[in-house]
């Protein structure tokens, strides 16, 4: 026996220890707090049940099985009994908070169909067919269903259209006041089913996105020639690609004013002196020429 009770739990606790949150039993569970010794037998009845389609609900109001506070127990202190529980809940359908899905692919289409066709949720979901809440839940779970039906509408939103353009054909003196409070229901109708198609107010087109904007800063120098003195305007641009500076413009030769002539007259020849005293022959007999 031991052994089929270890089967599902993994790291088991002991089976005789009550859970310890079974004082705090859980709202939704209406019964009594009680507890039911872990078992193979008992855990493959739930897994099965569950896998079936039953509600944590129904299975849990069995007073052979144990309650919602236990099978939580369970599936948090037997890793292999905790896998196997999600894996019945997920085959019986359950959106995890303890409801089955009802939605249905072929009831789905059908609703969609006779939407198509002018008629309204109200007329459609009569006692053999899912409830409004049902269909909006379905919208909300299922974005198939909820494109389906929404090309639907804009459908029956143009049908509103073809029968208004009808109505207003054959409309006589007689019945022009009638013809016109239809036109308005029917006009409103249309909108309201199709309003991209039919609405007053259209949603506008999106703005496109702006383009990126380079600023490309120029700066210039002036720049010496280093043997005439002569002096010119350089200009550097960034590339766009790089962002590293590029020489793009240059200026034509011109001559220095007097004063920076000078100045560079006085550079050259220092430069001239310094380059002849290195090309001059030290005498290893005078002391001075070491200095």
């Amino acid at each position: 026996m031991a052994s089929d009770d270890t089967a599902l739990s993994g790291d088991p606790a002991p089976d005789d220890a009550a859970p310890d949150n079974l004082a705090t039993q859980d709202p939704d569970d209406a019964r009594p707090a009680r507890y039911v010794k872990f078992s193979r037998k008992v855990a493959d009845a739930v897994c099965a049940r569950i896998a079936a389609g039953e509600t944590q609900r129904s299975v849990c109001a069995d007073r052979a099985m144990p309650s919602i506070a236990t099978l939580r127990v369970w599936a948090r202190e037997r890793p292999a009994f905790g896998r196997a529980f999600a894996r019945a809940r997920a085959m019986g359908g359950s959106d995890g908070r303890g409801r089955v899905s009802t939605y249905d692919p072929l009831t789905a289409l059908e609703i969609v169909a006779r939407v198509s066709e002018g008629e309204t949720l109200t007329g459609i979901c009569d006692p053999a067919m899912p409830a409004i809440r049902t269909v909006f839940l379905w919208r909300r779970e299922h974005d198939d269903f909820e494109d389906e039906l929404r090309m639907a509408r804009e459908a029956a939103a143009e049908r509103f259209s073809d029968l208004g353009w009808k109505l207003a054909m054959e409309a006589t003196p007689e019945t022009a006041y009638l013809t016109q409070v239809r036109l308005n229901q029917l006009r409103w109708q249309a909108a309201l089913m199709g309003p991209r198609t039919h609405g007053r107010m259209r949603a506008g087109a999106a703005p496109e996105p702006r383009e990126a904007l380079t600023v490309l800063q120029r700066h210039f120098k002036l720049e010496t020639h280093p043997e005439t003195g002569q002096t010119r305007v350089v200009g550097y641009c960034p590339d766009p690609d790089t962002m590293q500076p590029v020489r793009d413009a240059e200026g034509p030769w011109r001559d220095p004013p007097p004063a920076l002539a000078a100045e560079h007259a006085a550079f050259q020849a220092k430069r001239a002196e310094a380059a002849a005293a290195a090309r001059r022959p030290v005498d290893p007999n005078d002391p001075e020429g070491w200095c």
